[in-house]
């Protein structure tokens, strides 16, 4: 069973905000410790999506296999 912060996270959110977080960044409004600390959030988000893509991949090849295995 899924956590509710499982259940909660939502990869095109997250992009969304790594977006916004970039425009944030490019506009060159933010001062030096708002820009590290924006850089890190969207870091942060990043790994996150990273590993969610690297599940979904790992899903899809066992798929694969298991499809492969049926033939």
């Amino acid at each position: 069973m899924k956590s509710k912060k499982q259940t909660d996270w939502n990869y095109e959110e997250k992009v969304a905000e790594i977006e916004a977080i970039l425009d944030r960044l490019e506009s060159g409004e933010l001062s030096l410790e708002e820009v590290f600390e924006e850089f890190e959030v969207a870091a942060k988000h990043l790994k996150e999506c990273d590993r969610f893509l690297e599940r979904g991949r790992q899903r899809i090849e066992l798929a694969i296999e298991v499809l492969k295995d049926e033939e």
